[in-house]
């Protein structure tokens, strides 16, 4: 008997370390068994790029001429696009402006015309040297854009017979029909005040000893221009200095209204020899003008491009067709002057280039 409850007693305990065997070994598996891998975070955003004119103040002016705005207010948003803080361009003459520029009191304007404004780069400089030592044109924004010189009215033409300005004022009764306050001169409707044509026309006059027998009006262009529409319109003479692009010569049509007045080619300033392209719509073929076709370009000082190598590649890389900125003449004469307009139309110039400026924002950021 005893035997047997031995027996029973073993099994029971060889039953119940097999048990314990068991939670044992499940215990152990659950141990060996490695964790679950806890989600990797996001990755961290990408830092926003610093913009290389971040911080930077820019002066700029603009011609006092109202078409000028339009390209200024393309430059001023696209050096923003750098991250530039750019003041709103201040108006002013470009007598007025070279000398500022040279001395740092703005840093850049889109409005030089290089053929009429470099004699202004010429002034000396009150810290020395001249003008040019502190400030350049830079670029090419558009090449070859402006043409400028002397309409005339086509029926004086046809009355007198003349070809060019010297053939004109060789002959009394012409110089008498353009006469229009009767102090014995021909009367040219010319430039403002400060403008770099203004001192092109009256050193041809001079050069030629033609300052006897003609004079340049210099008031408001725009009043100018209007007198010039009055006395068309009233079957009376013009004699008119216009430029292009600009909302002008669609009022006075060259070719139909008006003609180009050609001068002969050594009667020119040095450095105004060129010929304009404008073919019947000129008084002479080859034509002539009084100016040479110019570049229309930005004007910096050179200490805030070597400052800013960012600005200094946008502004060579920049280019505009100057057919945009005859549009935006017109619409500017039909009463969208307002600088907000003029301001939202360089916006949405931006938003249609930007293919072409795209490339340019690009390389700015890696001179930079």
């Amino acid at each position: 008997m005893t035997t047997r409850r031995a027996r029973a007693l073993l099994a029971t305990l060889l039953t119940v370390c097999l048990l314990a065997a068991a939670c044992g070994g499940d215990d152990s598996s659950t141990s060996d068994t490695a964790p679950a891998p806890a989600p990797e975070p996001p990755p961290a955003p990408e830092p926003e790029p610093t913009l290389l004119g971040e911080g930077v103040q820019v002066t700029m002016a603009r011609g006092n001429w109202i078409e000028t705005n339009f390209q200024n207010y393309v430059v001023q948003q696209l050096l923003e696009e750098l991250g530039y803080e750019v003041s709103e361009p201040e108006e002013i003459a470009p007598a007025t402006f070279f000398p500022a520029l040279a001395q740092g009191d703005y840093d850049l304007w889109a409005s030089s015309w290089p053929l009429n404004h470099t004699p202004l780069l010429e002034g000396e400089s009150p810290g020395g040297g001249t003008f040019a030592d502190r400030a350049r044109f830079i670029g090419r924004m558009m090449a070859s854009g402006a043409l400028q010189g002397l309409l005339v009215d086509i029926p004086s033409v046809e009355t007198f017979g003349f070809t060019t300005l010297g053939e004109l004022l060789d002959n009394p009764e012409a110089v008498a029909h353009f006469d229009t306050d009767g102090d014995g001169k021909v009367d040219i409707n010319g430039c403002d005040d400060g403008w770099g044509c203004q001192k092109v026309i009256d050193d041809t006059l001079a050069k030629n000893g033609w300052d006897d027998r003609a004079q340049q009006i210099s008031a408001t262009h725009s009043a100018l221009f209007a007198e010039s529409q009055a006395s068309f319109a009233g079957g009376g003479p013009v004699l008119q200095y216009v430029w292009t692009p600009t909302a002008f010569v669609g009022k006075l049509v060259p070719g139909r209204d008006v003609l180009w007045l050609a001068i002969e080619p050594h009667q020119t300033l040095e450095g105004q020899d060129g010929v304009s392209a404008v073919g019947d719509a000129c008084t002479k073929d080859p034509c002539t003008t009084m100016f040479t076709p110019s570049d229309i370009v930005v004007a910096a000082n050179k200490d805030f491009l070597a400052a800013n190598p960012a600005a200094a590649s946008l502004l060579e890389n920049f280019e505009m067709d100057a057919l945009a900125v005859a549009v935006q003449a017109v619409a500017i004469d039909a009463g969208a002057d307002s600088e907000a307009e003029i301001a939202a139309a360089a916006a949405e110039w931006i938003a249609d280039n930007r293919d072409k400026i795209d490339p340019w924002i690009e390389a700015a950021l890696a001179a930079g």
